[in-house]
Parts: C-alpha cells; sequence; structure tokens
C-alpha cells in the first residue's frame, strides 16, 4: 500500500489510537504533504485527519501530564523536587 492510499484511508478514529499510532500517522501524512503528490481534496482530507490526530495527542500528553502531578503531589515533601 502506497503513502497516498495510507493518508487517505483513515479507518480508526483519532480517539482510538494510542500516542505512538497517531505521531506514525501523522508523521505519514507529513511526508505525504510535503512530497506534493495528492491533489488539493486529497491534501485538504490529510490536513484535517492531521489536525485531528494532533489534537488526539496533545488530548492524551494531557492526560499524562495530570496522572503525573497527581502522583507528585503524592510523593512526600523531600522527593517532590
Amino acid at each position: 500500500m502506497g503513502l497516498k492510499s495510507m493518508v487517505l484511508k483513515d479507518t480508526k478514529r483519532p480517539e482510538d489510537l494510542s500516542l505512538e499510532a497517531s505521531l506514525a500517522e501523522l508523521e505519514g501524512i507529513v511526508l505525504s504533504l510535503e512530497e506534493g503528490e495528492l491533489t488539493l481534496e486529497e491534501s485538504l482530507k490529510a490536513f484535517e485527519r492531521g489536525v485531528s490526530l494532533i489534537r488526539r495527542c496533545n488530548s492524551l500528553l494531557d492526560g499524562a501530564e495530570q496522572r503525573i502531578e497527581i502522583l507528585v503531589g503524592e510523593l512526600p515533601e523531600d522527593l517532590a523536587r
């Protein structure tokens, strides 16, 4: 399967993807857009998918940051520094 068909085949919803899977797909989209082989409509669709993936990554990272803050807050003061 070529990069172009991979970019246009968004079978999984971003909400169902892990951070790693989202980043890998996003990297493929960037490469495809940089190659300049997509039509305008394909480029727009790829860009929209990329924005959705970025939002997913941000959401996952925000969640991880909150978990870390909770865990650090539970540490004794001398270990939290």
